[in-house]
Order: C-alpha cells, then structure tokens, then sequence
C-alpha cells in the first residue's frame, strides 16, 4: 500500500470526517422511535465518530466513512421511522395560544383529520382541544383538514344531531390563518346547538364542519390604522383579524376595543394582555357596561380598562386619527347600529366602516330552538325581481307552488311543506344551498364562489323568482 495512503491525515481532514461522523449520528437518532433497543445502535455510530483521531490515515478515514454509511442503511431496514406528528403537535401563531396557558383546557390526541370533501359538503374533524375563554365562552379546537385554507374573519358551519335532526350553525373562526394542523371556533353557551357543544364536546370528540365561507374579511393590502370594535361574543371574527394583524403585519396599528358587561365576560383575557405587551402596534382596550364611563385604575398595564360604554370620547384616546383609519365592527345589532352612528359623526366615511351582523352570521338567536329558523331580522328585504308571481318547481319532490310577490324561495318551499336545510336565512351559512335547474332568480347574497355560481347554485333563503324557475330540491 502507497505510504502517503498510511501517513496520518491533516487536522483539517480529520475534523471534516468527525462532522460526516456526527452528522449520521444525529441522522440515525432523528429518524428512530425513541426507546431503550434503538438507542443502543447509535453506540457504533460514536465510536466512528471518533475513529478519526485514532486511525488517522486517509485509507482508515475513508474505510470507516464506508462501514459507518453501510451501518446507517442497515439500521434503516431494522428501525422504524417514527410517526408523523398530529396536528396537536403543530406550532400556533405567535401568541396564538400560548398566552392563554392559565385557561381551564383539555386536549387529546385523536387521529389527523381526512382531507376535505369537495365543494360544500360536511367534512368530519377530531376535536384536539378545549379552552374557557370566560364563564360563557368556550374554544374548540379542530384538526384542520388539508387545504382547509381561510381568510381571518370567516366562519365555519358545524352540523349537529339533536333528536334525530340536523341542526346547522355557524361559528366564526376565532384562530388566525397562521395557526398550522388546527382551527378554532369560540362558542357562547346560548341556544340549543351551542349549550350542546359546550356540555358535549370533549377531545376525541367528531365534529362536522364545512368549508370556511364569509366575506367579512381582514382588510389586507392596506396601511391605514385598524380598529376592532367588538360587543361580548362578536370578538370571536375580531379575535382572528386582531392575532394575524400582529402575525403578518407587526407595524400596522391595530386596535381592538372590546365591549362586556363585567368582568368575567372577558374572552381572551390573558391572550389580549399578551399581544398588547408584545407588539408595540397593538393596543386593547376593554370597555365593561356595568359602570360609569371613565378609565378604571388598577388594571393590567397592557389592557386599558374603562367603564361605561364606548362613545366619542373612548374613540378619541384610542385612535388618533379615525377619519383615516379602518374600522372592523362585529356585535349585537343595537350595538353595530350605535357605532356606525357615532363613527359617521366623528367623520369617519362609510367606506372605511365594515361590519358584521353577528345574529346572522353566527346564526345564534332566541329562536334556535326551532331546527332551521334564523333571527327574523337577518332576512333581506325583496329586491325588485320579486314584486311579480311566478311558478316554483321543485323537481326532486315533484312539487310546483306560487311564489307571491315579495316572497323568497324558501319561504315558498317551506310553505309547500317541503323540507329543505337552512339556518341562518341571511344567504351566509350556504346551509339552503340549491341548483338551480331552469328559469332565472335574483339572488342577493355574495357567500357562493365562482364555481357555485358557475354550477347554477343559488341560496334559497335569499332569492327571489324573475318568472317560472326550477329547483333541483
């Protein structure tokens, strides 16, 4: 053998053979189940590793390279990779979660979540967790199924059974998009369906949910300051919008200022005390019903707290400048009313005022005991197509009914007698979602997508007959 093959190598040399070495190593112990028998095969591992220093020759360097690599595929074929991680195990957003680790929470590990089923159509998901956000509040979080991809601001619709029947409601997402392998919906305990989920729901529990919808949307794109005002559970949309402005865009100022009526109805509470601390943009403010309007001393630096309720005084310490500033409002209708008002006398213009009817679009009323009804107040007034008679047909059931004038599709169909799913009557949940088969309709809801559109679906609840037309229901 050549002795310039036998003469020890260069430091240099040696030190890159130890990483290679090492390397394999840590590559064997990633790639192997942890426990007592696998940890054993990475001894001959640390001994190649340090074999350079003590057969330091470049044909003894490059014999153990050799051998090590053979060792390496050999262990591949006799170890098992480990599991892939669950969604539980998926890392949140910034002060997603781990902010509110105080809360009361329950979690468990059940199997990932299937891929979601095509167009709008329930998709079954495990339940990974559940959080008390207040004395009325709960979070459940769900395995978020592949390509389940939603806008901060949008909802879920969850299916239940109550006495053999399908009730729909919709929630909205209060997790950001940013979150990783899960989705988060906050539920007041109000209503049949909720006060279900709240004594019911556990982790492990399955939940069927369909696609995120909605076009209460975070305003991206734009740099102007954002301000949230929510009323009690309205947070829940809010909540989403406010984690991912301080997620995606950390130097936008964002505001939320939230109304309650005391201090235990206060959602989010550790959660919001962390991103205000943390992001020099962000601002809370917590507004309690209870008490007199005026700042209250003694609360948690981060979190101004005042009492009262929000007025153009609140506004005016809080935003500098709203006339330019976007503003996000979700809450009671009286509520929504009232801010609308009072962001139009502080110069605010209507374009820059958003809002969501949280009645309808979270479908949570007094009348959620009757399995498909919605708040009488969320449905939309007739539009001109609709002020003549046409005849309905309903081809599945073999029906054809009047449409009177003013009357909308479903209503026509649930006077025939005909069952046919719906919740919210506000043309938001897509819970009456129906083809149309002939004929033309007005429809006057924007929740369908191009491709709804495109295959002839129409939102019952809110359309209203042009003539004749023919319904595949």
């Amino acid at each position: 053998m050549p002795p310039e093959l036998m003469a020890a190598a260069s430091s240099s040399t040696l030190a890159v053979a130890t990483t290679l070495h090492a390397a394999l190593v840590v590559l064997r112990q990633q790639r192997s189940v942890k426990s007592l028998g696998t940890a054993t095969l990475l001894l001959p591992g640390l001994a190649f590793t340090a074999s350079p220093w003590f057969m330091p020759a470049p044909v003894w360097l490059a014999a153990a390279v050799m051998a090590h690599l053979a060792w390496f595929l050999a262990c591949e074929k006799l170890v098992p990779a480990p599991a892939a991680a669950s969604p539980r195990g998926s890392r949140p957003a910034a002060g997603a979660r781990s902010a509110t680790a105080g809360n009361a929470a329950s979690t468990a590990a059940p199997a990932p979540a299937p891929a979601p089923a095509p167009g709008s159509s329930f998709n079954p998901v495990p339940v990974l967790a559940v959080f008390e956000e207040s004395e009325e509040i709960k979070t459940f979080r769900m395995a978020r199924p592949e390509g389940f991809e939603f806008a901060a601001g949008q909802f879920l619709t969850v299916r239940v059974q109550v006495d053999g029947k399908p009730l729909v409601r919709c929630y909205s997402i209060s997790s950001p998009p940013e979150a990783t392998g899960y989705v988060e919906i906050s539920v007041k305990r109000q209503g049949v369906v909720s006060s279900m989920l709240h004594a019911t729901v556990r982790p492990g529990s399955m939940l069927a949910v369909r696609r995120p919808a909605g076009k209460f949307t975070y305003p991206e794109g734009d740099d102007r300051p954002i301000v949230f005002l929510a009323g009690g559970v309205g947070i829940t949309p809010l909540i989403s919008m406010f984690r991912h402005a301080t997620a995606a865009e950390p130097m936008r100022p964002a505001t939320l200022i939230l109304s309650v009526k005391d201090e235990r109805c206060i959602p989010f509470r550790r959660e919001l005390e962390f991103l205000a601390e943390r992001h020099p943009q962000a601002r809370v403010a917590v507004v309690t019903s209870g008490g007199p309007f005026g700042l209250v001393a003694g609360g948690p630096a981060p979190v101004a707290r005042f009492g009262g309720r929000i007025n153009a005084t609140l506004i005016g310490k809080l935003v500098p400048d709203a006339a330019n500033s976007i503003f996000m409002i979700c809450g009671p209708g009286a509520m929504m009313e009232a801010m609308r008002q009072l962001l139009a006398s502080l110069g605010v213009p209507q374009a820059q005022v958003r809002y969501e009817a949280f009645e309808a679009a979270i479908a949570i009323s007094k009348q959620e005991t009757v399995p498909g009804a919605g708040p009488a107040s969320a449905a939309a007034p007739a539009p001109a197509a609709a002020r003549g008679g046409a005849q309905l047909t309903l081809e599945k059931s073999a029906v054809t009914v009047g449409v009177t004038a003013g009357e909308s599709l479903l209503e026509a169909i649930e006077g025939a007698g005909v069952a046919i799913d719906s919740s919210c009557r506000a043309g938001v949940c897509l819970t009456c979602r129906t083809r149309l088969l002939g004929g033309e309709v007005e429809c006057s809801s924007d929740s369908l997508d191009d491709d709804d559109r495109a295959a002839g679906y129409i939102l019952p609840c809110v359309s209203y007959a042009k003539g004749n037309c023919t319904l595949d229901a």
